[in-house]
């Protein structure tokens, strides 16, 4: 927790120093994700293969489900960690609930699209993955988020996306792990 606090207390205290610093921490934490999402959608509506533009759907549906709905909110109902502006009666740059912090949801919710758009185009891969980062960087700086809620937040949603991946039918119907037959001849 020392190093989280100590963290913690370095973004907040950077965001906080400059006042017009605090309006890109706060586009970046609130209105970033949107852009990633749009930016998401749009790469996936333009591919023309219909059954893979389905499969990266409902693969990135699915793992966000999963990693947002239900691990995500697991950990939210059975462990509450107060968030940095409860704990250090501080005052967050946006206005957030007093929910549990642990782990992020924009960060369960934002990995499985990043790693789903690397399926559509390596560069739109990096670039979302590197967004849904900043955006956990500016979450921690206008202090909502825990740099280690961050993290959880990350593990989750890259786990998640991996197990549902690994399960989920490709477009041609087997699965990710699944051997091909060894043929003789």
């Amino acid at each position: 927790m020392a190093i989280d606090l100590a963290i913690f207390n370095s973004f907040y205290a950077f965001a906080t120093s400059v006042p017009y610093l605090e309006w890109i921490y706060i586009f970046l934490a609130s209105y970033l994700p949107y852009l990633i999402v749009a930016a998401f959608l749009y790469e996936l509506i333009k591919i023309s293969d219909a059954k893979k533009k389905i499969y990266i759907f409902l693969l990135s549906v699915l793992a966000v489900v999963v990693s947002r709905g239900i691990v995500a909110y697991a950990f939210d109902f059975f462990l509450h960690r107060s968030r940095p502006f409860v704990a250090l009666g501080i005052s967050p740059l946006i206005s957030q609930g007093t929910t549990s912090s642990f782990p992020s949801g924009h960060m369960s919710f934002l990995i499985p699209i990043a790693l789903a758009s690397f399926l559509i185009d390596r560069r739109l891969g990096i670039w979302l993955s590197s967004s849904a980062f900043i955006v956990g960087l500016a979450r921690i700086a206008v202090g909502v988020h825990w740099p280690s809620d961050i993290l959880g937040g990350i593990l989750i949603g890259a786990l998640t996306y991996l197990l549902v991946y690994k399960l989920l039918p490709n477009s041609e119907g087997k699965a990710q792990n699944a051997k091909e037959p060894v043929t003789n001849g």
